[in-house]
């Protein structure tokens, strides 16, 4: 019997190759461009590039083009290896908060939101990679999508999230999430004390994984 992330995965790849391959056939159609654009947290870079690759100059000035293209650049910059993008943002205080103010220390930068369950489901495990760590000088940022700052509040409190948080309140437009291309959360990036990208989107053991080979080695 297969198991139902089994069945999401192939159905999702499934909708993928779909995609691509209505991509290549309608090449110079912006519904094409629109497709990929709306469904861009699907793909992975090297796949979100190839879609692009498949479009015909005649709709370069599509603005769905141009957002899947600027997507791509986006994602170029904040792969593993790349030095991250310095970003300031209000903290749950209320007051300016950048993120290379904590430079010199490992830090995870978790780009969540109160109402994404799947963000809530993997707090508890966040919450064990801070008390494990924390002392050995790792640190974690906190940037929400949320626009109720009272929820998003209660959330850090309710789930005990003892680190960081910003957010501008403005949801999936938030500043720090474009500036990285988040375009699905639960999302992560993983710095070295130089602030350059050594991993992005660790969710369970792997991030204890991460870790353990960071400090443990």
């Amino acid at each position: 019997m297969l198991r139902t992330d089994s069945i999401s995965t192939f159905l999702k790849n499934d909708l993928k190759k779909i995609l691509q391959d209505f991509a290549g056939a309608n090449s110079s159609s912006t519904v094409a461009s629109y497709l990929i654009m709306r469904n861009s947290w699907q793909f992975d870079l090297p796949e979100l590039e190839e879609s692009v690759n498949k479009f015909d100059v005649s709709i370069d000035s599509s603005l769905y083009t141009q957002t899947v293209k600027k997507l791509v650049e986006t994602l170029k910059s904040v792969q593993i290896g790349k030095a991250a993008p310095d970003c300031a943002m209000n903290d749950s205080l209320g007051n300016q908060f950048q993120l290379s103010s904590l430079k010199g220390k490992v830090l995870l930068v978790d780009f969540w939101a109160t109402w994404c369950m799947p963000c809530r489901r993997e707090n508890p495990n966040i919450v064990k990679a801070y008390r494990l760590y924390n002392k050995k000088g790792f640190d974690i940022l906190g940037c929400s999508f949320d626009t109720d700052r009272e929820k998003w509040l209660k959330a850090i409190k309710d789930d005990k999230l003892t680190w960081h948080h910003v957010s501008d309140l403005q949801g999936w437009d938030n500043a720090a999430g474009k500036l990285y291309g988040i375009n699905s959360i639960p999302a992560n990036v993983l710095l070295d004390k130089d602030q350059k990208i050594i991993a992005r989107n660790l969710r369970g053991e792997e991030l204890l994984d991460k870790l353990a080979e960071v400090f443990d080695k």
